[in-house]
């Protein structure tokens, strides 16, 4: 038999690739503490999370949305209103429930988010200088907003903030 050239020089490519592994995926990790609060009556909190330009605000999406999804005839959508900062800039114009961004309200303690650029708002998102925006608000309480800067398609990086009163130590950890 003869020597024939090989017809598959690409083989040897495909198996590097495959012995590689697959890539992996840019995360963002939200971690946000809510205050245990001392009242008569205490209601669970409701929550935007969203992402924005550090230098001029402009939201480029969301990426939670916490409210009482239980309540007939969508009546926890009516309380979003009073996640001022975020109803006005996008809230309004989402479609809610929201697949991978609604959920439920949640109780006092730390809480751990974990997003990647394989859906969603971070998808397709160039690197850059961002900032995630969080906004709580509660019934018979009161409403706060943090930012917490961050960069997007470099190294690791990590920010946190303190809130005062409806918020606890928030903190954004960005692996690449």
């Amino acid at each position: 038999m003869a020597d024939l050239p090989d017809a598959r020089p690409w083989l040897g490519s495909a198996v590097l690739i495959l012995a590689a592994g697959p890539a992996a995926a840019a995360s963002l990790t939200l971690q946000l503490t809510l205050p245990a609060i001392d009242t008569a009556s205490y209601y669970r909190p409701y929550l935007a999370a969203w992402v924005e330009k550090a230098d001029d605000k402009a939201v480029i999406g969301p990426l939670a949305v916490w409210y009482d999804v239980r309540l007939r005839d969508g009546l926890g959508r009516n309380w979003l209103r009073q996640l001022r900062t975020w109803w006005r800039s996008s809230g309004e114009q989402l479609s809610l429930p929201a697949d991978g961004i609604s959920g439920a309200t949640r109780p006092a303690g730390t809480h751990t988010l974990q997003f990647t650029d394989a859906r969603g708002t971070l998808a397709n998102l160039p690197a850059g200088r961002y900032q995630l925006a969080i906004e709580v608000a509660r019934e018979q309480g009161e409403r706060e907003l943090l930012r917490v800067p961050f960069d997007w398609g470099g190294a690791a990086n990590a920010a946190q903030t303190q809130g005062q009163k409806e918020l606890g130590k928030v903190t954004v950890n960005v692996q690449p």
